[in-house]
């Protein structure tokens, strides 16, 4: 007994003494004020050297002490902390991983962007990796993740951290919360994939939705048209059930004489004609009187 309490009082003494010593060794970090060197004038490539000619991400620009020596006196401690967190432990920075290694800033440099289009003004805060919406500010969404791609290695997984086992199941929620946030990867063709059939209905589609969803259709037809593009999709059902619209079913719509009601609503409105009858005379509910001329 006496030997594992000895074990476990010297393993505690090791442990707190190495707590101390890292306590006492705070590593180094580099921290350098971009918006005191953007007052001085100091441009982006004088530090960065080589950025606008690289092609890869995995690239490293952070500046040596010798560019750091061309301006200021690197022998002077106090020069050295304006970067320097720790003096008395200085080192190697560090880089982060990027997963978007592919990433071109030759490319972006062509076309004429600035630095602080995607790293953030220097001037007012620290730059910054651009995240998902700043490409979305040149780069739009593309099926099957090819704009992704033009970054992002073939091999590498594009699945985003919060996109964990339960996603597909819980999804739902936080897209009806903020579409806007999908539509930054994933385009409408990416969720008819899944939505398209008939195990998977939105909320507003209940079980009698066929029978009382025109209320809802005539009052929003742009939120029907995100996965009802064709408007054969309607026509087809309302064909072969004999649905037909309210106006329909006026006295007089059609006449032999004058062609009634419905040859003024073909002249004032004919997009609501074609919604149905796409294919003009030709179609069999016109032809029958106007012989598909």
């Amino acid at each position: 007994m006496m030997r594992i309490v000895c074990r476990i009082s010297i393993g505690l003494m090791v442990l707190f003494g190495a707590a101390g010593n890292i306590s006492g060794q705070e590593p180094d970090r580099i921290i350098m004020p971009h918006a005191l060197h953007h007052d001085a004038e100091v441009d982006c490539a004088t530090c960065h050297d080589g950025v606008e000619s690289s092609t890869s991400a995995l690239d490293v620009f952070r500046p040596d002490m010798d560019v750091c020596a061309d301006c200021h006196d690197v022998d002077d401690d106090e020069e050295c902390a304006m970067c320097h967190t720790n003096l008395d432990n200085a080192g190697e920075y560090h880089r982060g991983t990027f997963g978007a290694s592919r990433f071109s800033h030759a490319l972006h440099a062509d076309g004429g962007l600035d630095c602080s289009t995607c790293h953030g003004d220097p001037a007012s805060a620290q730059p910054v990796l651009p995240g998902k919406p700043d490409c979305r500010g040149c780069h739009e969404t593309a099926d099957d993740y090819a704009d992704c791609r033009m970054c992002h290695e073939e091999k590498k997984g594009l699945r985003p951290a919060s996109h964990g086992e339960t996603w597909v199941s819980g999804h739902g929620l936080l897209a009806r919360e903020d579409q806007g946030l999908c539509a930054q990867c994933h385009t409408q063709a990416t969720c008819r994939e899944c939505h398209a059939g008939d195990n998977v209905r939105p909320r507003s589609h209940r079980l009698n939705y066929a029978f009382d969803h025109a209320l809802e259709a005539r009052g929003n037809e742009l939120q029907c048209a995100t996965c009802h593009q064709d408007p054969d999709y309607c026509s087809s059902c309302h064909i072969a059930e004999r649905v037909l619209p309210w106006n329909h079913s006026q006295s007089g719509w059609v006449s032999a004489s004058g062609g009634g009601l419905h040859t003024t609503e073909g002249v004032f409105n004919m997009e609501s004609c074609i919604a149905c009858h796409s294919t003009g005379a030709a179609e069999p509910s016109c032809a029958r009187c106007h012989g598909g001329n």
